[in-house]
């Protein structure tokens, strides 16, 4: 990707194995929100924080631009031809690559839980705005976390998130999205993970 004008990106990372219809849903979700000119969905080529290996970074690469019709949505390869396998590296070098555009970090509420595992995760919280997109009924493990706790005065309430890419760093929020019951664990259970859906 190319430094362009100014750009309001959201960035999802993740495995994508596979990419389904849950992460379009909370994509399209957070376009409209926060006002988005787009979001980049970065695929990891692995989670060192997972003991299985995802399926290969091309699988989930094709699987992704075949499901996606949003122009405003984005298949990064970025952290592979980097070679990147911590977030904090991802984000530190897209904002160094365009200074010009404002992100924010999107991921889903178990993301919260365990962040704290994330390799300076501190420096993530104090260097992005960070939206927590919840599909759960129960959120207080999320919301009760090590994270949670060490940056509950940077919180923002739901009812002020739409202005967050505007807030400087440290700044999160939690928001409840539709519920859509399908993930990426469900979709490998039941066979739907094939190339030629």
């Amino acid at each position: 990707m190319s430094v362009s004008k100014s750009r309001l990106v959201g960035l999802l990372g993740g495995s994508f194995d596979p990419p389904h219809q849950g992460h379009i849903h909370i994509t399209d979700f957070a376009l409209k929100l926060f006002g988005l000119d787009e979001v980049w969905w970065i695929i990891s080529p692995g989670n060192p924080l997972k003991n299985e290996k995802p399926a290969s970074y091309s699988e989930r690469g094709i699987k992704a631009h075949s499901i996606l019709r949003n122009p405003k949505v984005k298949v990064s390869d970025f952290e592979y031809i980097h070679g990147i396998i911590h977030t904090c590296e991802t984000i530190r070098m897209l904002k160094k690559n365009h200074r010009n555009h404002r992100f924010i970090w999107l991921m889903g509420s178990d993301n919260l839980i365990q962040i704290n595992l994330w390799k300076r995760w501190n420096w993530i919280f104090e260097n992005i705005p960070i939206v927590v997109l919840s599909r759960s009924n129960c959120d207080l493990p999320g919301l009760t976390s090590k994270a949670a706790n060490a940056y509950s005065k940077n919180y923002l309430p739901s009812r002020m998130a739409g202005n967050i890419a505007l807030v400087d760093p440290p700044v999160w929020t939690l928001i409840k999205i539709p519920k859509i019951n399908i993930s990426s664990s469900q979709y490998r259970e039941k066979g739907l993970w094939k190339i030629n859906n």
